[in-house]
């Protein structure tokens, strides 16, 4: 019976990601895509502005490091859920198969509250950010807008975490497509 549990949640967890989650991570997979593309878009009109005109932007190097971490924090929650990042499976793998399943859950558990740890950490900063209204130096860009994304993808990421641990809890590595 407990077995039988086990896979019950384990197949209503799937269906929660699959019908509510993976959307929403998706979603913020593709935004990660846009904002990669206007880094490159960025740079590229940056230094043809340098050379044509001679004046670049003042706040490239602003805007391309708020867009690099917005790209990040965006598609890590995807990332982590699919286990499509870099892990180092030599350890788990020589392990017995019950063994490794209770090492990777682990893993993901810790995964999980560092991300909580983060958010927590988070809070403070952007409560400051926002209170103050700061702004970036050269750009004067709004500041609490892109850190408000740091603590909503932990949350997502810690998410992912979990559902990992809970639904998975194998430690084989995806096969490449």
């Amino acid at each position: 019976m407990p077995d039988t549990a086990i896979e019950y949640s384990r197949v209503l967890l799937a269906r929660l990601t699959k019908h509510v989650l993976s959307p929403v991570f998706v979603a913020m997979a593709a935004l990660a895509t846009i904002a990669g593309s206007a880094i490159i878009v960025l740079i590229g009109t940056s230094v043809t502005m340098r050379y044509l005109a001679y004046t670049p932007f003042r706040f490239t190097e602003e805007l391309v490091g708020l867009l690099m971490t917005a790209a990040f924090f965006l598609a890590l929650p995807l990332i982590t859920l699919r286990a499509e990042h870099v892990r180092v499976m030599v350890l788990v793998s020589s392990l017995p198969e019950r063994t490794a399943r209770f090492v990777t859950i682990i893993a993901g558990l810790c995964g999980a509250a560092f991300c909580i740890w983060f958010f927590a950490l988070c809070l403070p900063w952007l409560e400051f950010a926002y209170e103050r209204n700061i702004k970036s130096e050269v750009g004067r860009l709004l500041m609490y807008p892109w850190m408000a994304l740091l603590p909503f993808s932990m949350l997502l990421t810690a998410l992912a975490f979990a559902i990992r641990s809970v639904a998975d809890g194998s430690p084989q590595p995806r096969q490449s497509r």
